[in-house]
C-alpha cells in the first residue's frame, strides 16, 4: 500500500460525518480529562489528605463501574445506533458533573461520585472505539478516522488538564466539573448534524424517521445481547489475541491510578496543579503519537507494531516514575504519551477491522472489560505494595510489568502473531 501524502491525512481528508464525530469525541473527552484526575483524585489527595487506601477505593469503584458502563454502552449502541447512544452519554456526564458540584466533600461521597463518573465514562468509551465502523468499512479510511479521533482526544489530554489545573489553582478542585458539564453540552452541537452512513443503523434511522421512531422489539433485543460480543471475540483469532494482549499489558497500569497522585505529592513534592501540567505533557506526546499512527503505511497496522508500541509505553513509564525529578517525570510523560497516542488508533483499527459491524459495540465492550479488569486487579495489592516498597517502588514495579509483558508475548507467541498479521 502506498504512503499517502501528509495533506491527505488531515481533517480535510475526512467526510463531514467523520469530522463531526471527531468534534463530538473531543468535546466529551476534554471534559472528562479536566475532571477525572484533578476533580476526583486531586480532591481526595490534596483537599482531604487521603492515603493510598482511599485513592485505591476510588479507582477500584470507578473502574468497576466503568466496566459495567462499557457493557451498557456497547449494548445500547448496537441496539439504538450512534445518535441516540450519544444523547444518553452526554446526559450521563452532565448528571455526574452536577453530583460533584452539589455534594459535600467527604471521602465517602467523593468515592461514590467516582463510581458514578466511572459508569458514565464507560458509557462514552464506545464513541471512539465503535462509532467509526458505522461510517466506513474501508481499512485505510478507518485508520484515518481513528488517527484523527486519537489526535483530537490527545489534544483533549493536553487542554483538559491545563484547564483543570488552572481552575484548581484559583478555586476548589471540584470546580473543574463546571467545565466538564459545559463541554459535554457543547458536544451536542456537532451531534445535531451527525448521521450513521453505513450498516443497519443507517437503515434504522431512516425507518425511525418514517415510523416515528418505532423499531421492531425483537431486532433490538437481538442486538442488545452481550453474548453475541463474547461469541464474536471467542470465534476470531485476531480479536482473541487483541483481548489477551491488552489484558496482559494493561495489568501493570492498575497500580498507577491510586498511587500517581501520591507520587506527585510525596516523591516529586509538587502541588495539585502539577497533576494538570504533567498530564498535559502526556497529551502533547500523545498528539505526536496519533499523528505518526495516521501516517503509518498499511503493512504496519499490525499486531507486531502494537506490541512494539506497548514496549515503548513501558519504557516511558520507567522514565516517568524512576526519579524524584519533576523535569524527568515530564520527559517520561511525553514518551509515554507518544507511545499511547500511537497505540490507541492501532488498537481500535484492528478491532474495527476484524469485528462484525452488527456487534462492533459489544465487541468493544468485551475488549474494554478485559483492559479494565486488568487495571482493577492490581488495585487490591496497590496499598500493600506502597507500604512494602514505597509509592515510587510500587510504581517502578508496575512499570516493569508493562515493559516485560509485550516482550514475553513477542517471544512466546511470535508465530501466532505472524500468522494473524498475514491473514
Amino acid at each position: 500500500m502506498r504512503i499517502q501524502s501528509s495533506s491527505q491525512h488531515g481533517l480535510r481528508a475526512l467526510s463531514p460525518e467523520a469530522r463531526r464525530l471527531v468534534a463530538m469525541r473531543f468535546l466529551v473527552y476534554v471534559g472528562i480529562q479536566a475532571s477525572y484526575f484533578i476533580g476526583v483524585l486531586g480532591t481526595l489527595t490534596y483537599a482531604l489528605g487521603s492515603d493510598a487506601l482511599d485513592t485505591a477505593l476510588a479507582v477500584a469503584f470507578m473502574n468497576a463501574c466503568l466496566i459495567v458502563g462499557s457493557f451498557a454502552g456497547g449494548s445500547l449502541l448496537d441496539a439504538w445506533g450512534p445518535r441516540r447512544h450519544f444523547v444518553v452519554a452526554v446526559g450521563g456526564l452532565v448528571t455526574a458533573s452536577l453530583y460533584f458540584l452539589t455534594t459535600d466533600g467527604t471521602a465517602a461521597r467523593i468515592i461514590l461520585g467516582a463510581a458514578l463518573l466511572g459508569f458514565m465514562i464507560g458509557l462514552t468509551d464506545v464513541i471512539a472505539r465503535s462509532y467509526p465502523a458505522h461510517l466506513t468499512g474501508d481499512a485505510r479510511e478507518l485508520k484515518r478516522i481513528n488517527g484523527a479521533i486519537s489526535a483530537a482526544s490527545n489534544i483533549g489530554v493536553v487542554v483538559g488538564p491545563l484547564v483543570g489545573g488552572a481552575i484548581a489553582s484559583v478555586a476548589s478542585s471540584k470546580s473543574v466539573f463546571v467545565f466538564t458539564l459545559i463541554a459535554s453540552l457543547a458536544a451536542l452541537v456537532p451531534w445535531a448534524g451527525f448521521r450513521a452512513t453505513r450498516g443497519v443503523h443507517a437503515d434504522i434511522g431512516a425507518a425511525a424517521h418514517k415510523t416515528g421512531g418505532d423499531v421492531r422489539q425483537e431486532d433490538a433485543q437481538q442486538r442488545s445481547s452481550l453474548k453475541a460480543g463474547v461469541r464474536a471475540v471467542a470465534a476470531s483469532a485476531p480479536l482473541t489475541l487483541l483481548f489477551w494482549v491488552g489484558f496482559l499489558c494493561f495489568l501493570g497500569y492498575g497500580a498507577f491510578d491510586p498511587l500517581e497522585s501520591l507520587f506527585y505529592r510525596d516523591v516529586l513534592r509538587v502541588g495539585v496543579s502539577w497533576m494538570g501540567w504533567l498530564s498535559a505533557a502526556a497529551g502533547v506526546g500523545a498528539i505526536l503519537g496519533a499523528l505518526v499512527a495516521m501516517r503509518l503505511p498499511g503493512r504496519f497496522v499490525s499486531f507486531a507494531t502494537l506490541l512494539v508500541v506497548q514496549l515503548c509505553e513501558g519504557i516511558g513509564c520507567l522514565i516517568y516514575v524512576g526519579t524524584s525529578s519533576a523535569a524527568v517525570a515530564l520527559l517520561g510523560q511525553v514518551i509515554l504519551g507518544c507511545a499511547f497516542g500511537a497505540f490507541t488508533p492501532l488498537q481500535n483499527t484492528l478491532m474495527q477491522k476484524h469485528a462484525p459491524l452488527a456487534v462492533v459495540g459489544r465487541v468493544s465492550s468485551i475488549m474494554n472489560f478485559g483492559f479494565n479488569v486488568a487495571g482493577v486487579l492490581p488495585l487490591l495489592a496497590a496499598p500493600w505494595l506502597a507500604e512494602q516498597l514505597g509509592v515510587q517502588g510500587a510504581l517502578i514495579a508496575a512499570s516493569l510489568v508493562v515493559t516485560v509483558m509485550p516482550i514475553l508475548i513477542m517471544v512466546l507467541a511470535r508465530d501466532r502473531v505472524r500468522r494473524i498479521d498475514h491473514v
